[in-house]
């Protein structure tokens, strides 16, 4: 199961979990402070995914190692505190073991700023203005914790998909564990090792004395850099002042962005500006039409597209152990939130069969969908499901942090407005409106407003005797929510769900609606609340506890969100899609026969589900049952032959099965 990863591991049993807690699932990178794995904390229910940084203090001797314990036990108790703030990952745990020290942080989903400066590519000075102050936000905190970062630099940017926040991790402090020296006479400890990155680390920290005003120069280089497109390391100096030598290469900055930058990165750090907060104050007293530009350029949610389609190539790469166990192939894209009743997706040729597309899933879905781990959460319809080993292998070999997250991408949006005479009929009614995510809620009580169809015909709009004198109002708000939610606009769509709920909160329909929009933005906690409004107004929606389901899978509750699936199906059996995000949830769970089962449900409710098919395929070849495995991602493919991830998922097996 992919565990040919741990023989990077210096550990003699690559089986054992780290601290007897947390297993290693793969070596995200290695240097000369220590190793960092991605692992799973097995005391937690449904192990979830947490990133755990090896130090390795350069000492052996009793006296020293106990230094070395002192400075990692005030350094773990630094970065318990700083993890407070929202932009820095909490740190869970930390531990001894085998005379190495452990730090288990927060797993952040996501992809290093790294990969959105690209040479020769200069940003708009907006853009520049977002990111600076965005980082200046988060290293004013640890500012004033009295802490100095010590090793800014694009790596050490994570862009988090959730909510596309710059968030710093890697803090160069606890690489003083790493990196101490004791003199053999004196016994004293030298600290003075210059911790930091050239091109991002002034001249007082190279020399072992950094201050806060380091810090900032590393975040003036990053911005200069951005601007202009030049990594640092090829900007010149002026051979008298030492001054960067920068503004020829960003003719397009205005001299006030232009000034701060210069501020930031003075050769004389005296002349900086002393802390984050400073420079913060002198950024936000800019000209209020270069601060205007700045909420306009602001990353929104999932800005880190461009990263799916490496990740889609690195399936030659996936590791089968020798023992011809379970390929980990592709992490199946299952319909996670597929339409049911009336949702004509499958009539596109060029949509995922179970799913209800969105216009952006519908030109490429193989993009996302064909990417075995997490897909972008406003991208696709389908669910990426990642068996442990399949998840392992594919975090080594995409070096983010985007692979060991299973995204259900399954937009519950286009359940209908499914009421007991229509739940009978899952996704099944090929005259369905098109563009489903412009119906209404599901299962909506009858005082729901069922108005946001723009062709009726669609589903069968029942009559809200109560709320009537509400609807007109209401029912435009919803129907042009619904079709920005159709758009993949789920940020517009918010706005007009929540103008809604203000005029009737109660309002089933458009807490569905806001349920939905949040699951596209990744904001499940959020999600689940609104979908909890939603039960409150009909207990009884199959739709809605799917959604809540969806959402409880994206925070890695599976157990919980197959309750919730269960209750979907016994309120209507027919439901494939919950069927189909069930098997999803229980392969997660390593339960590939209880999958199998549940697959097998889906694909005979529904029999032209190609992610149903295509993940049972992943579910049997686990099992071993290799020739169904096969036969089974043949039909997925016979379904939907433009499948890619079910072509590349054929092509695995074949290769090892010698065909």
């Amino acid at each position: 199961m992919g565990l040919n990863l741990l023989r990077l591991l210096q550990s003699p049993n690559p089986d054992k979990p780290l601290g007897g807690r947390y297993k290693v699932l793969s070596k995200l990178g290695a240097g000369g402070f220590g190793q960092t794995f991605l692992a799973e904390d097995m005391h937690l229910p449904d192990h979830p995914c947490c990133v755990v940084k090896q130090l390795k203090p350069q000492v052996t001797d009793a006296s020293s190692l106990q230094t070395a314990r002192r400075l990692f036990d005030t350094e773990a108790k630094v970065l318990y505190q700083l993890g407070s703030h929202d932009q820095i990952p909490r740190l869970m745990a930390h531990f001894e073991e085998d005379q190495e020290f452990y730090l288990v942080q927060e797993f952040i989903d996501g992809a290093s700023l790294s990969e959105e400066l690209i040479a020769g590519q200069p940003w708009p000075e907006a853009r520049v203005l977002a990111l600076l102050q965005d980082i200046l936000h988060a290293l004013a905190f640890v500012h004033e914790q009295n802490v100095i970062h010590r090793d800014i630099k694009p790596p050490n940017l994570m862009r988090r998909r959730q909510d596309g926040k710059i968030v710093l991790i890697d803090f160069g402090a606890v690489k003083q564990v790493s990196t101490q020296i004791v003199t053999a006479k004196s016994g004293h400890t030298n600290l003075t090792i210059s911790i930091g990155t050239q091109g991002y680390m002034p001249n007082e920290q190279l020399g072992g004395n950094p201050r806060f005003s380091s810090d900032l120069y590393a975040v003036g280089m990053i911005g200069i850099q951005a601007l202009t497109g030049v990594h640092p390391r090829h900007l010149s100096e002026d051979v008298k002042t030492g001054e960067i030598q920068w503004r020829d290469r960003a003719t397009h900055a205005t001299p006030e962005l232009a000034d701060l930058l210069d501020r930031m990165v003075r050769y004389d750090f005296r002349a900086r500006y002393t802390t984050a907060s400073d420079a913060l104050a002198a950024l936000q007293a800019l000209p209020a039409e270069l601060l205007a530009a700045i909420a306009v350029s602001a990353p929104s949610p999932n800005p880190i597209a461009e990263n799916t389609a490496d990740v889609d190539t690195d399936l030659d790469t996936v590791a089968i152990p020798a023992q011809s166990t379970p390929p980990t192939v592709t992490a199946p894209t299952v319909a996670v939130a597929g339409p049911p009743a009336n949702q004509p997706v499958h009539a596109a040729s060029n949509l995922l069969p179970s799913t209800t597309a969105l216009p952006e899933t519908q030109p490429s879905p193989s993009a996302r969908s064909s990417i075995p781990t997490a897909v972008l959460p406003s991208a696709t319809q389908s669910q990426s499901v990642k068996p442990k080993a399949i998840l392992a292998v594919l975090v080594a070999i995409a070096a983010t942090f985007l692979v060991a997250k299973a995204l259900f991408t399954a937009k519950p949006a286009t359940q209908t407005a499914s009421t007991s005479a229509t739940t009978a009929q899952p996704a099944s009614s090929p005259s369905a409106n098109p563009t489903p995510a412009a119906t209404p809620a599901p299962s909506a009580p009858a005082t729901a407003p069922q108005a946001a169809s723009p062709t009726p015909a669609a589903a069968p709009i029942p009559t809200a005797p109560s709320a009537a004198p509400a609807q007109p109002p209401i029912a435009p708000l919803l129907a042009q929510a619904d079709g920005l939610r159709s758009a993949n606009q789920p940020e517009k769509a918010l706005a007009l769900y929540d103008q809604a709920i203000a005029q009737d909160s109660t309002n089933a329909a458009a807490q569905w609606g806001r349920c939905y929009s949040l699951n596209q933005l990744q904001r499940p906690g959020e999600a689940i609340t609104a979908c909890d409004k939603a039960l409150a107004s009909n207990p009884k929606s199959p739709e809605a506890l799917w959604s809540k389901g969806y959402a409880l899978d994206q925070l890695k509750r599976h157990s919980e969100a197959i309750a919730l699936y269960d209750q979907a199906i016994a309120l209507k059996p027919n439901f494939a899609e919950a069927w189909s995000n069930k098997g999803s949830a229980l392969l997660l769970l390593d339960r590939p026969d209880e999958a199998v089962a549940a697959y097998d449900q889906a694909t005979t409710l529904k029999p032209d589900l190609a992610e149903a098919w295509n993940n049972r395929g992943v579910a049997l070849w686990s099992l071993r049952r290799f020739d169904e495995a096969v036969t089974s991602i043949d039909k997925a493919i016979q379904i939907k032959p433009d499948y890619p991830d079910a072509i590349q998922v054929r092509q695995k097996m074949r290769q090892k099965l010698g065909r």
